[in-house]
């Protein structure tokens, strides 16, 4: 997002412009443009933040009584109009209270004919973009340091601030670029004037400067000594004071000022803003929404709703965005889902086919069938559901084989390979235990090609490596059978 606070001035726009991304704001540049150059601008930024003349702000402070900000308001309106020439209808009046602590109310009034005579200085396009219209008074309150008073000095009036009113001098910056303008006699003094500044050296200081620069410095001195000696009867208590310059002034022009001799500054701080560091400051306070806004009504801000509704666009296109996506992973994650679970429930009639020696219908059912195994509960049928090359089958019939009485033996590992050969490693106390596990193992017909390994001992432990074939119970020949059943009956 850009943003721009401007000022109107002779010719154009002093115009400061920003960049912002989510809650940080940065500055970008300074600079003064004449109306075709700033219109170019003002298509480049979301909205306008536009400094009004204080010339044309009726602004006072007076002790109001605590009532409804509405009632309020309608007091403000009949004081103006049994104090000036203007009628409440005419007028755009705004009620601050700025004085923290004090009792009385800030009021700012302007002429709606002046508003809209300020804002036919944009084209129509940059119009709508302007968000805020702030008198300039407002820059008083809004000092880094609190003011006791501050001067405003700007193209063709001058104007003092104080925290219970404001006077108002004709003449300001153009008089003094027109005693510039003197300085310079050939054929066309804009154009030496306009070069002079272009290459302008720094003027603070009066040590090197050339005749002509000489001039100009005292020319600058001498303007605001007349200046701030218009405004010293009415300067008041001491106490920080500030300088607002509405133009662009030499360089050196800002410590020149600072050290000029005047009794509206004496014994006080004192600071000067430039144009810059004014429109920054307009920036933040309407941000900060402290500041007086004359866009209201008629004078509203146009290009809300547009600006609104690119927001809301580019919101809905990233809401959208993040459904996509959100969809996209859900699928993405139930695919990789059925992939596990697929993996799991191939491994798992694996294992079952391991184990019990063929797939089962369901986990469950061989569960149940392992757990009647091991507690010897199986029946006849659930015994013919375990397979001879099933691992439960077999660790049935071995297992009975190394648990006899008084075995010390304490196998470690049993492998079973699906050809039928079986490895049983572990210890034993004695050798004769281990003699007696191979002895049962060659008893049983169905057990051969018993390998004893190597035995090896060590103090009273001696650990074993048998392995063996199982052949597992045959199955009878359904031809055999057939003929065994047919010679039984002819002999009947």
């Amino acid at each position: 997002m850009k943003f721009a606070s401007c000022r109107a001035v002779s010719c154009g726009f002093l115009i400061d412009t920003f960049s912002r991304e989510y809650n940080k704001t940065a500055f970008e540049k300074s600079e003064f443009a004449e109306k075709s150059a700033a219109s170019e601008i003002f298509k480049g930024v979301d909205y306008i933040d536009f400094v009004c003349s204080g010339k044309e702000t009726l602004y006072y402070a007076r002790n109001y009584p605590p009532v409804k900000h509405a009632y309020l308001r309608k007091i403000v309106a009949q004081d103006i109009e049994s104090e000036t020439p203007f009628k409440e209808d005419e007028m755009l009046i705004e009620v601050k209270n700025f004085q923290k602590g004090g009792g009385d109310m800030n009021v700012f009034a302007v002429r709606k004919e002046e508003i809209r005579s300020a804002l036919a200085a944009f084209d129509d396009s940059a119009r709508e973009k302007v968000r805020s219209i702030v008198p300039e008074e407002v820059l008083f309150f809004k000092s880094e340091t609190p003011l006791k008073k501050a001067i405003f000095v700007n193209d063709d009036y001058s104007v003092m601030v104080m925290p219970d009113g404001q006077i108002v001098q004709n003449g300001g910056l153009n008089d003094l670029r027109s005693d510039m303008l003197a300085i310079f006699g050939g054929e066309n003094p804009q154009e030496e004037l306009d070069s002079w500044l272009r290459v302008a050296v720094d003027l603070s200081t009066p040590d090197g400067l050339s005749d002509i620069e000489v001039r100009i410095r005292k020319t600058i001195i001498s303007f605001f000594e007349k200046t701030f000696a218009f405004f010293a009867p009415f300067a008041g208590e001491i106490g920080e004071t500030a300088v607002f310059l509405g133009g662009v002034l030499p360089e050196g022009a800002v410590k020149i000022i600072e050290e000029t001799d005047s009794s509206v500054f004496s014994d006080s701080q004192f600071i000067v803003y430039d144009y810059a560091k004014q429109l920054e400051m307009v920036s933040e306070a309407v941000d900060n929404d402290s500041a007086v806004n004359f866009a209201v009504g008629d004078f509203a801000y146009k290009g809300g709703f547009a600006f609104l509704k690119k927001r809301a666009i580019i919101a809905f296109l990233l809401y959208l965005a993040a459904i996509v996506m959100l969809i996209v992973g859900m699928e993405a994650r139930i695919k990789y889902l059925d992939e596990r679970i697929s993996a799991g429930e191939a491994r798992t009639k694996q294992l079952m086919k391991e184990v019990i020696g063929k797939e089962m219908p369901s986990l469950r059912q061989a569960l149940s069938i392992m757990d009647k195994s091991i507690k010897g509960e199986a029946g006849i049928a659930d015994k013919k559901s375990v397979y001879p090359y099933s691992a439960l089958y077999i660790m049935e019939i071995i297992f009975p084989y190394f648990t006899f009485e008084n075995s010390t033996i304490e196998v470690s590992e049993i492998s079973i390979k699906e050809e039928g050969k079986i490895r049983v490693v572990g210890t034993s106390n004695t050798l004769d235990d281990i003699n007696k596990f191979t002895d049962l193992l060659e008893q049983d017909p169905l057990i051969d090609e018993i390998n004893r390994g190597q035995i090896n001992t060590r103090g009273d432990k001696s650990s074993f490596n048998i392995s063996f074939n199982y052949a597992g119970p045959k199955k009878e020949d359904p031809k055999a059978k057939k003929g065994k059943k047919k010679g039984k009956e002819n002999n009947d």
